[in-house]
């Protein structure tokens, strides 16, 4: 017989990102941040500035969370905000000095998940995991 939610890709996805997501929790909490904030300036941090529409986009978080971590990140001095030269309605996100003292931990925290994922599932498997999520991303 089969178990209809075994089959469901969207409980298994929702149970995946849960998951993963408690475990960049608790290893983004060793330096105070969560897990969408470090992704919010990791994101920076590759684009060096970026809207929040952008960052949204780069991340998948809703614009509304965007704008709310974005607030608490701006508080705390872990990002700046200027206006965006070419849309004067727009600001453009950068990362703060506060931020830029974390960068190095930031990418270390990142390396070592992706590294303990890439252990679990093998080279092969997360390559063809990455182009699946993509498809999806893509294609919803």
């Amino acid at each position: 017989m089969e178990d209809p939610i075994r089959e469901c890709v969207g409980f298994r996805l929702a149970a995946a990102h849960r998951r993963l997501d408690r475990h960049f929790t608790r290893m983004y909490s060793r330096i105070g941040l969560s897990h969408s904030q470090g992704q919010i300036l990791i994101c920076l941090f590759e684009r060096g500035s970026a809207r929040m529409t952008e960052i949204a986009a780069d991340t998948g978080l809703s614009q509304s969370t965007v704008s709310r971590l974005a607030k608490e990140l701006s508080r705390h001095r872990f990002l700046r905000r200027e206006k965006d030269p070419d849309d004067a309605r727009a600001q453009l996100l950068s990362p703060g000095n506060r931020a830029k003292t974390l960068r190095g931990e930031l990418y270390r925290l990142q390396a070592l998940i992706n590294s303990r994922v890439r252990g679990d599932l093998g080279e092969d498997d997360l390559g063809q995991l990455l182009e699946t999520l993509d498809r999806i991303i893509r294609h919803g």
